[in-house]
């Protein structure tokens, strides 16, 4: 009878423990958190007589692209994303500094200002992420950066230009951490050429305002 008490009390224990150890949590290793931190154009020197101002707008992203997840692809029109990596905040939200920064670089800004701010700038950058992912449908993989701006001119609320820049990276490592660096490289190169068109594009409007009677 004693025995018979000792096996059923064993099946117990053995049974809460075994129901116990289902509770814990599994052995999951931690989610690795990356950021945008691509390093700006050089400088250029702010002439004495610079009078422009732009506002950054708030920059969107398309669907998909407006969260801190990081998204690749391995075939066409299916996009997958990282289970232990994420971005430490959403891009658009890391990429507002860097285009100011960019912008301040130019050397034709007096004032760069970022969104929201009540100050009447001159001119106003639209921006939209439109893809941000890394590909890996070839060796090495790669990453695909695309961006949309709109430039307005605010005395006026025209838009003066647009236009969709991108770029793609590749990747020195199959894996996350490989789509990080490549990243910051991708953005590196679009805010080289959003810094020449905006150039561009204000002196443009600088001279035709100059030509006007």
């Amino acid at each position: 009878m004693k025995q018979s008490h000792h096996i059923s009390l064993i099946a117990t224990l053995v049974a809460t423990l075994t129901a116990c150890s289902a509770l814990q949590p599994a052995n999951v290793p931690p989610m690795a958190v990356y950021r945008l931190d691509a390093v700006v154009p050089s400088s250029s020197p702010v002439p004495a007589n610079a009078t422009a101002s732009i506002l950054v707008g708030n920059i969107r992203a398309a669907a998909g692209y407006d969260t801190s997840r990081m998204l690749f692809m391995r075939q066409p029109y299916q996009i997958e994303e990282f289970q232990q990596s994420q971005w430490q905040k959403p891009p658009a939200a890391m990429l507002m500094p860097l285009v100011a920064t960019a912008l301040e670089s130019s050397g034709i800004f007096k004032v760069v200002l970022q969104a929201p701010s009540a100050v009447l700038t001159t001119y106003r950058l639209d921006l939209e992420i439109l893809s941000l992912q890394q590909d890996f449908s070839s060796t090495p993989s790669s990453i695909q950066f695309k961006l949309r701006a709109h430039l307005s001119d605010r005395q006026n609320q025209q838009i003066i230009a647009w236009r969709e820049f991108s770029a793609s990276t590749a990747t020195a490592s199959e894996d996350a951490y490989g789509g990080v660096v490549a990243s910051n490289q991708a953005v590196a190169q679009v805010l080289q050429q959003l810094r020449v068109f905006c150039v561009e594009q204000i002196t443009q409007t600088t001279q035709a305002r100059k030509k006007q009677p």
